[in-house]
């Protein structure tokens, strides 16, 4: 199955400040805090299996809710499924057989999930809903990659990520935004590597990070503040390597070289 690595979904090299998240297929979504009491899963609600051998190692198969309303479309696997925990049978499952739409619900009859797939594998159109009926994520797939608009949204219905592949390249740019709506990280991608300007920003609306790029790297000069504004690094980039640095602790006094360098060299 073509999954995408999630480090490859998550990370724009380097960054100390990354989203909140979960994976389920094919993606990580980004969430705001939630009280866990509202998780539809809260319960551990059990589902049942249906499988229905159809020809030799071939099952028609369905999980179902202990009230009868389905978890899942019927799908074709060579596996013969069993009972269990719903929510960890919920996903697109291994050995898939066929071609179709494999759809998933959420306790409350609300639709999660509807994923196009060919020979077993994603192809199509890939869509996840949240439990309030919100969409949550939707991108596309073709022979086998991910291609176009790829698009996942906070619970509350505002936008969260922003990117484009074409044939299973990152092309364009790549925009994330907090649950308020206010812009967290900017830039652009140029077969699979940044390139140009990034910006970054804390949630109060102060610029966290400003920084250049080349072929992937950071090249130029790459500016840190601190979530009051206050600078808290200044460096110069050679194609990924420090040539300078000053750094600065939150009390305005300055870092030694040997510190700052020590900040920042993971980052490299």
């Amino acid at each position: 199955m073509n999954k995408i690595i999630l480090s490859s979904l998550l990370l724009m090299t380097s960054f100390h400040t990354y989203a909140e998240g979960y994976l389920n297929e094919n993606m990580v979504v980004f969430i705001s805090e939630e009280d866990p009491d509202d998780s539809p899963w809260k319960n551990n609600p059990q589902c049942l299996a249906v499988s229905k051998s159809i020809d030799k190692g071939l099952y028609e198969n369905q999980y179902m809710f202990q009230n009868g309303n389905p978890l899942t479309s019927v799908f074709l696997s060579n596996n013969k499924i069993k009972k269990g925990e719903c929510e960890s049978l919920i996903h697109f499952p291994d050995g898939i057989q066929g071609s179709g739409t494999f759809e998933s619900y959420y306790p409350n009859g609300k639709q999660r999930s509807r994923i196009e797939y060919q020979d077993g594998e994603y192809e199509g159109k890939l869509q996840f809903w949240f439990p309030n009926g919100l969409k949550q994520q939707e991108s596309r797939f073709e022979n086998g990659q991910s291609h176009g608009d790829y698009k996942i949204w906070h619970p509350n219905g505002q936008l969260a990520l922003s990117m484009k592949y074409q044939n299973g390249v990152q092309q364009g740019m790549r925009q994330r935004w907090y649950e308020t709506g206010e812009p967290w990280t900017y830039v652009r991608f140029e077969n699979d590597r940044m390139v140009g300007e990034l910006k970054q920003w804390y949630k109060n609306g102060k610029l966290e990070r400003l920084g250049q790029y080349r072929d992937g790297v950071r090249h130029g000069t790459y500016k840190v503040w601190y979530n009051d504004g206050e600078p808290e690094a200044v460096l110069q980039y050679n194609m990924g390597k420090i040539t300078e640095a000053q750094c600065w602790y939150e009390s305005g006094k300055a870092k030694t070289q040997a510190q700052c360098l020590s900040s920042y060299k993971d980052e490299e």
